[in-house]
């Protein structure tokens, strides 16, 4: 897992040196917040770092990682693919999907498939840089170690959890 980890932030340095020359390479950063949907209701913050390639002027692909605490701390590996709605302008409206898998890097908990389709906007700003703002549902499995310990009785077991979140999120793309 600690390879993959290395692997993926080698992958985001590259991009963001190759993104310094003009070309099609672009790279993200997103702090967000979430609000539960159903049970159980967990309030979970993430970050997110996604290495995109621009396929076309309105459209990119790529993958990314980062780290979600819900109950237990996840580390995210995912593929992302973000369509603008409009041609390039100060303000673009855009479409987002990612999908991937979540590993749990404690012995405690083990990750699962992760989902989260967004709509948001962007905001231009010098160069190829934007801000952007963006409001999605992140479904997320999730396996945790339950314990009980009670007078006469001590119990651990696997509990299967399946999050379903309001995913609000702020970032800045370079």
């Amino acid at each position: 897992m600690r390879g993959l980890v290395l692997a993926a932030a080698g992958l985001f340095a590259a991009c963001a040196a190759w993104g310094q020359d003009g070309s099609r390479f672009h790279v993200s950063t997103a702090l967000g917040m979430g609000v539960a949907l159903g049970e159980p209701a967990s309030t979970p913050v993430v970050w997110r770092v996604t290495g995109s390639y621009d396929v076309s002027p309105r459209f990119s692909v790529g993958i990314g990682t980062g780290l979600s605490f819900y109950e237990k701390a996840l580390v995210p590996l995912f593929a992302d693919a973000r369509l603008l709605l409009t041609r390039p302008r100060r303000f673009t409206p855009y479409v987002g999907f990612a999908g991937g898998y979540a590993f749990a890097p404690f012995r405690e908990a083990n990750g699962g498939l992760m989902l989260s389709p967004s709509v948001g906007v962007q905001y231009a700003l010098r160069g190829r840089s934007a801000l952007f703002l963006e409001a999605g549902c992140e479904w997320q499995r999730l396996e945790r170690l339950r314990e009980y310990e009670g007078r006469y009785l001590s119990a651990a077991f696997a509990e299967k959890l399946r999050h379903c979140t309001l995913l609000l999120k702020a970032g800045f793309r370079f």
